[in-house]
C-alpha cells in the first residue's frame, strides 16, 4: 500500500466551533446566529454595479486598488495628513487583518487581543506563528474597552495590541478617553512603542457615544485601522474593505496583500466608488441606523427582563448571562445545541469568544425584523421556564 503524501499537521486548520455548531443546524431554524445583516444590499448599490459591468473595464486593478477609490477613502482623513498612498482595499477586514498579521507578527512577536474577542482573531495570529495573549473586557463594565486593562496585560515583550469596537461578540464601544489612555500609553512606554490595531469593520453602526483610534493617527505613527462596508453597506459577500496604514509599513502592506489576493474584484472596487459619498450612500448609512437601532431595542424589550443583558450599544449584538437553572450543570454550548435542536432557534455561545463571556449566549439581530421577532418570541418562552 502506497503511503499518504505529506500533509502539515496546523491546528489552526479547522472549522471553526461557531461553524460547526451551525452545520449541525435543523431545517427551518430560525438564525439570530451568525453575525450577518438580514436584509440586503441596498438597490442602489446593486444599480451601480449593474451599470458599471457594462461600461467599465474588469481587469486587474493595482494591487492596493483604484486610485481613484483610494483618494475618496483617504480624503476622510486628510486631516490626519492620510494620503492615498496610505490607504490598501482589501477584500474585507479579514484578509486585511491576515495581510496585517504577515507582515507584523513572527514566532518571535506577541499580540494582546481582545477577550472576549472574534473568534478568528486567535487563529490569524497562529497562522503567522504567533501565540496570542489577552487582555480582558468585564462584564462589570458591560464590556466596553478599557485601557488599564490592557496596560496590565502588556509585557516586555508584547509588540501588537488589537482593539476592536463595536465589539463582536457583545456589541460594546469605546470611548474617547480610553482610547487616549492607551495612545499615550503606547508612546511613552519604556520598551518601545506598541502597533495599535483597530477592527472597525462595525463603524457607523454605533447607538450611544463611540471613538475611534482613527482619532489619533496624526499624532502617533503606529496606528493602523481597518474598515469595510459588509456590515454597513450589507455588502458581506462583495468582500470589500480598506486598511489606513502607517508610512513605515505601507509597501510592506501591499506586498503581503499582493501576494494573497492580488487585488479585490474590480466590479466591488468600481461599484463601491460610484457610490461612496453620494447622497444615496448618507441617505442610507441613516437609515440602516435607525433600523438597527430598532431592532436592538426589540431584543431589550422582549429579552431585557429575563435574563441580565450586556453590550448593546452597537453593531447588531447583545449578550446575555445563563442561569444556573439554564445550564443544568452544562455549558452555554449545551444550551446553544438545545434551543438549535428543540426550539429550533440559533443563537451562539459566550465560550467561542473567550473565558469572560464563558455561560453567556450571544445573540445577533442582524435578521430581517419579522425572523427577530419570532426568534426572540421563542427565547422569551424558554426562559420563562
Amino acid at each position: 500500500m502506497q503511503n499518504a503524501p505529506y500533509f502539515p499537521q496546523n491546528a489552526n486548520l479547522r472549522q471553526s466551533k461557531l461553524r460547526q455548531i451551525f452545520e449541525k443546524a435543523p431545517k427551518g431554524c430560525i438564525n439570530l446566529g451568525l453575525g450577518q445583516p438580514g436584509e440586503d444590499t441596498p438597490a442602489f448599490i446593486r444599480e451601480a454595479a449593474a451599470r458599471l459591468v457594462m461600461d467599465k473595464p474588469m481587469g486587474y486593478t493595482l494591487n492596493a486598488g483604484l486610485i481613484s477609490l483610494r483618494e475618496k477613502l483617504a480624503a476622510e482623513y486628510a486631516h490626519k495628513g492620510i494620503t492615498p498612498a496610505q490607504i490598501c482595499v482589501t477584500a474585507g477586514v479579514q484578509e486585511g487583518l491576515y495581510a496585517l498579521f504577515y507582515v507584523l507578527l513572527d514566532e518571535i512577536a506577541e499580540i494582546l487581543l481582545p477577550d472576549p474577542g472574534f473568534l478568528t482573531y486567535p487563529s490569524l495570529a497562529a497562522l503567522n506563528k504567533t501565540v496570542p495573549r489577552y487582555y480582558s473586557l468585564k462584564a462589570e463594565d458591560n464590556f466596553r474597552f478599557n485601557a488599564d486593562r490592557v496596560m496590565e496585560a502588556v509585557t516586555a515583550k508584547t509588540s501588537a495590541v488589537l482593539v476592536a469596537h463595536p465589539s463582536n461578540p457583545t456589541g460594546s464601544v469605546a470611548s474617547h478617553e480610553e482610547l487616549r489612555k492607551l495612545v499615550d500609553f503606547a508612546k511613552n512606554r519604556k520598551e518601545g512603542p506598541l502597533w495599535l490595531i483597530s477592527d472597525e469593520v462595525y463603524a457607523g453602526m454605533s447607538y450611544t457615544e463611540s471613538a475611534s483610534l482613527a482619532d489619533f493617527m496624526d499624532e502617533y505613527p503606529y496606528i493602523v485601522v481597518l474598515r469595510g462596508a459588509s456590515k454597513s453597506h450589507h455588502m458581506t459577500g462583495w468582500r470589500l474593505g480598506w486598511t489606513i496604514l502607517p508610512e513605515a509599513i505601507s509597501k510592506a502592506y501591499v506586498a503581503s496583500h499582493q501576494y494573497i489576493t492580488t487585488c479585490v474584484s474590480t466590479l466591488t472596487q468600481e461599484t463601491f466608488n460610484a457610490i461612496r459619498g453620494t447622497q444615496e450612500e448618507a441617505d442610507w448609512l441613516r437609515y440602516q441606523n435607525a433600523l438597527y437601532k430598532e431592532k436592538r431595542d426589540l431584543v431589550e424589550a422582549y429579552l431585557g427582563g429575563k435574563r441580565d443583558l450586556f453590550g448593546g450599544e452597537g453593531a447588531f449584538y447583545w449578550v446575555f448571562r445563563l442561569t444556573d437553572a439554564d445550564l443544568g450543570g452544562g455549558t452555554d454550548e449545551d444550551w446553544v445545541m438545545r434551543a438549535m435542536m428543540e426550539n429550533l432557534v440559533m443563537t451562539t455561545p459566550g465560550s467561542a469568544f473567550g473565558n469572560q463571556t464563558n455561560g453567556f449566549v450571544r445573540i445577533s439581530y442582524g435578521p430581517v425584523k419579522e425572523e427577530l421577532v419570532r426568534g426572540l418570541s421563542v427565547l422569551q418562552q424558554m426562559l420563562d421556564k
